[in-house]
């Protein structure tokens, strides 16, 4: 079959010769799909580099996100003919025609939902509510600081958390603001410019929660924004770096560390999966939800659009297809 492989450290090759996933008979919840949508994150990078937290074995299939239909199922209730999106088998991913995946880490599709609009509104979307509701336990009320805030995860959260009656304030780089801001931030903050935790401050105060994709570029100036008993919600570490948490200070001040890893937390609680999509897809459904998807573009060129996605070219999810992008 055709699709993508990491065959040596750093290098991913496209070929029609990839072998295509069998059915393990021995996994209750083993599913196949058909790839009708991929995407290309941060996160995939990091995979074919050999610096993410689940390193398989060369060569495999990377491309963590899926959006298709089951052609083989071991887990009954998933039927053949099923549209589904949702996280890939870390050697079978979705850069290819047909991928692996759990059955517990994929959710059915309404019929409504096209495959380039699930990419946008599942799993990044569902790390964003997982992050604000499980881990950050948000209220109404509640002043969120939203990191990376134009980036895959940054968007869902800015918008999610508006959309629990949250002040929301959105850091990114200087160009990306308006886009922040556009997605219903209250307000826009430059965390790559002097001071900008001061710029926060003035604005809202302390917060009460913050959600960090970047990591250590941003940790001190979050960390001494954090109101008593704030919430601190680890989701990734883009910047490359991992801070070092200051546990007296959280003792002193009753501050909480969360991390937020998708994957394990939705095979222990697929209850609060199907909660938080179904919300997700409520959302979208009423319009108040973008997808931000603003690049669509052939899986044949997944390298090229995973080198600007690493190089911060990209506002918004970048969605990679099989069919043409047009139809």
């Amino acid at each position: 079959m055709r699709g993508w492989q990491v065959t040596h450290k750093s290098v991913v090759e496209f070929g029609d010769a990839v072998p295509r996933p069998e059915l393990d008979p021995d996994d209750q919840h083993h599913t196949l799909i058909e790839v009708r949508a991929a995407a290309a994150n941060f996160a995939d990078r990091l995979m074919i580099d050999g610096r993410y937290q689940l390193r398989p074995r060369r060569p495999f299939v990377p491309g963590f996100e899926v959006a298709g239909v089951v052609i083989e199922s071991n887990h009954a209730p998933l039927a053949v003919g099923t549209r589904v999106a949702g996280v890939t088998d870390p050697r079978h991913g979705a850069w290819a025609e047909v991928c692996a995946a759990d059955s517990r880490h994929l959710t059915r599709l309404p019929d409504e939902l096209g495959w380039a609009e699930a990419i946008g509104v599942h799993t990044n979307a569902q790390t964003a509510w997982f992050a604000l509701h499980h881990s950050g336990h948000i209220t109404a009320g509640d002043t969120v600081l939203v990191h990376a805030a134009a980036g895959a995860v940054g968007s869902m959260a800015v918008q999610l958390a508006r959309a629990a009656g949250c002040t929301v304030v959105g850091t990114a780089s200087y160009p990306k603001l308006e886009r922040v801001r556009e997605l219903g931030a209250h307000h826009a903050v430059d965390n790559r410019s002097d001071g900008w935790p001061t710029l926060v401050r003035n604005a809202v105060g302390a917060v009460d929660v913050v959600i960090d994709p970047v990591g250590d570029a941003v940790f001190d100036g979050s960390w001494k924004l954090l109101a008593d008993e704030g919430r601190y919600v680890v989701v990734g570490f883009a910047s490359d770096g991992v801070p070092s948490i200051p546990a007296n200070q959280a003792l002193v001040r009753n501050l909480s560390v969360h991390g937020m890893y998708w994957t394990p937390l939705a095979t222990a609680h697929p209850d609060l999966v199907e909660r938080a999509a179904w919300e997700i897809f409520g959302l979208h459904r009423e319009g108040r939800l973008d997808p931000c998807v603003t690049v669509v573009d052939s899986i044949e060129h997944a390298d090229r659009r995973l080198a600007d996605v690493t190089a911060g070219r990209v506002i918004g999810k970048t969605v990679l297809v099989w069919d043409d992008p047009a139809d």
